[in-house]
């Protein structure tokens, strides 16, 4: 509307400021002929040019002092000199008109007055068109925005109804139940994929609590029941007057296995339900990693292994928690040393990859097999059944848990021999 009643104020405009140049050209034109003709020329062109009708269209008339008509079709001289916009006597008005309003000239001519004018009839028709053009084509782009917004709003329904449809079904159990995703970059897609991410995480964890009690209990049974033996040997022993101690020993190591499985995974339960307000500083991953690998090379000297560190050029900031990150690549320099065997090869690397930060353990061990990989996230899950090397099963699903927490991504790949682990972590960005 504002845009309309604007065009047709500047279309307005325009018309009176061309008419009105129009008019002032054809009176300085007569007052030239007055000049040079005298004027009883000017009265007699005057007249001859009344004769001809104009059905009131074009107005021309010359006074004499007196305000009396001397020829032309205007029956009094309007007031006021220049170029004005009003209504004039003309001979020809008939009450039909569409206007009486003139864009006129008039000024002095020798003792009389001259005026010269043009009917405002076009800018009239011009007003009706415009006005008309405005309100077809408001009609055509209201008509436009409603079918757009209807489509759209249909559009948005059907996913609504979809998502709606998803979550009914989790919230009966259905946990593999996703959100047919588009590929659109809408906001209702976007939540989408975020739902779908949210589902995958609440699959996956649903699926983890129903294993991890079993696994927990079968990981628990054999050091309780070891404890339960050695206390047994040390009650004999006691009984016997014999030292106890060496018994008891073993009961306490046993119990300290178990502490360490309990610590492993309330630690896992802390991560996953943790929110995000403390992922706030900026870590650097170069002085973390290097500081481990230090630290690790002794440990895998000892077990006759070599660790080297490669790290390209570049900073190294991620946001994120530095307790958690090291807790990571301990994990992961620890598996590296625990199953790699006497000459391992361990390389540990640091490298950018497009908006993230890459860090590797490679391993020349005898690696997981790729139908094994994803078990492996999970608690209390292990390659070797036997339970022979060290650790709680939780080692990996930690690594997974402050990956995750930090929007990153834990991948496995061959080494050939042996394993890579690529941990992806979102970069700090430099302006």
């Amino acid at each position: 509307m504002l845009f309309g009643w604007a065009a047709l104020i500047y279309v307005e405009r325009s018309l009176v400021a061309e008419l009105g140049d129009d008019v002032e050209q054809r009176w300085h034109i007569i007052a030239t002929d007055h000049a040079n003709e005298g004027e009883d020329h000017v009265v007699d062109t005057i007249t001859e040019v009344s004769r001809v009708r104009s059905g009131g269209h074009h107005a021309v008339a010359i006074f004499g002092a007196a305000d009396d008509l001397l020829a032309g079709n205007i029956v009094t001289p309007p007031g006021g000199e220049g170029l004005q916009v009003g209504p004039l006597d003309h001979v020809d008005a008939m009450p039909g008109d569409v206007t009486r309003d003139y864009v006129y000239f008039s000024g002095p001519l020798q003792g009389g007055t001259l005026v010269v004018g043009q009917r405002l009839d076009l800018l009239f028709h011009t007003q009706v068109l415009v006005f008309r053009a405005l309100t077809l084509s408001g009609f055509l782009v209201v008509l436009t925005i409603l079918a757009v917004g209807y489509y759209l709003s249909g559009k948005s329904l059907r996913r609504l109804r979809e998502i709606e449809a998803a979550l009914s079904k989790t919230s009966e159990g259905d946990m593999a139940v996703r959100i047919a995703e588009s590929g659109g970059t809408t906001q209702i897609d976007r939540i989408a994929r975020q739902m779908n991410h949210h589902l995958d995480r609440l699959s996956r964890m649903v699926a983890t609590t129903r294993n991890t009690a079993a696994a927990a209990a079968h990981d628990l049974k054999s050091p309780l029941g070891r404890a339960y033996l050695s206390l047994g040997k040390a009650t004999e022993l006691v009984e016997r007057g014999e030292d106890p101690a060496g018994a008891l020993a073993d009961t306490q190591d046993e119990l300290e296995n178990m502490r360490v499985i309990f610590d492993s995974y309330l630690q896992l339960s802390r991560i996953e339900a943790a929110g995000e307000d403390h992922l706030t500083r900026q870590v650097d991953l170069r002085a973390l990693i290097a500081e481990l690998v230090e630290t690790f090379a002794l440990i895998a000297e000892d077990e006759k292994q070599g660790l080297s560190f490669e790290v390209e050029e570049g900073e190294y900031g991620v946001m994120g928690d530095g307790q958690m990150l090291q807790q990571l690549a301990v994990n992961l320099l620890q598996n590296a040393v625990t199953h790699g065997g006497d000459g391992n090869m361990i390389t540990v690397g640091l490298s950018r990859a497009p908006g993230c930060i890459r860090f590797t353990v490679a391993d020349t061990g005898p690696g997981i097999p790729e139908a094994s990989r994803d078990r492996v996230f999970e608690p209390f899950h292990r390659l070797d059944p036997s339970r022979s090397k060290p650790g709680s099963g939780l080692g990996l699903a930690l690594v997974r848990a402050i990956a995750e927490k930090h929007n990153g991504t834990v991948t496995f790949g061959d080494n050939r021999p042996g394993l890579i682990v690529e941990v992806d972590l979102p970069a700090v960005l430099h302006r």
